[in-house]
């Protein structure tokens, strides 16, 4: 009995010592905007595309003069919004164990003086990159934000 004791013990604790598993995913970044502006009320943190033939009109619909992004298939075209922009996009991470992707970021140490921006509108730190997902997406998050942030497929 007590030979059996400590296999079922072993056993059953060995469920809870199971940890994240974070799979860092290669990218590139192919545009990067500190000060862009944005309408205030925008709450998106993100938003992607895995079409290739959406990529040049999804850039030039906020402004960034990327000639030819090169999407291939299976990547994502993603542009993450990060609302401090005194922060970097340091790498996107895949958590096995959640089955979620999100973008990480840590402060540049970039201080700024900017001027006011116009009424209705807020600065994000914009950025564009490309990654091949390790799963099919169907969200994309930002570590470091506020949390109700929205992510858009296109």
């Amino acid at each position: 009995m007590k030979a059996l004791l400590f296999p079922i013990l072993a056993t059953l604790l060995a469920g809870f010592a199971h940890g994240v598993e974070l799979q860092p995913l290669e990218h590139k970044v192919i545009h990067d905007q500190r000060t862009h502006l944005r309408n205030s009320n925008d709450q998106r943190q993100n938003i992607w595309t895995d079409d290739p033939a959406k990529a040049a009109p999804f850039l030039k619909e906020f402004g960034f003069a990327v000639p030819d992004p090169q999407v291939q298939k299976g990547q994502v075209l993603a542009i993450f919004f990060n609302d401090h922009i005194t922060e970097d996009l340091t790498a996107i991470t895949h958590n096995k164990t959640a089955n979620k992707t999100f973008a990480d970021y840590a402060d540049s140490g970039i201080r700024f003086k900017l001027k006011a921006p116009p009424e209705g509108k807020k600065y994000s730190h914009a950025t564009a990159v490309l990654f091949t997902p390790a799963h099919a997406l169907s969200n994309l998050g930002l570590r470091g934000m506020v949390t109700g942030g929205l992510s858009e497929k296109r």
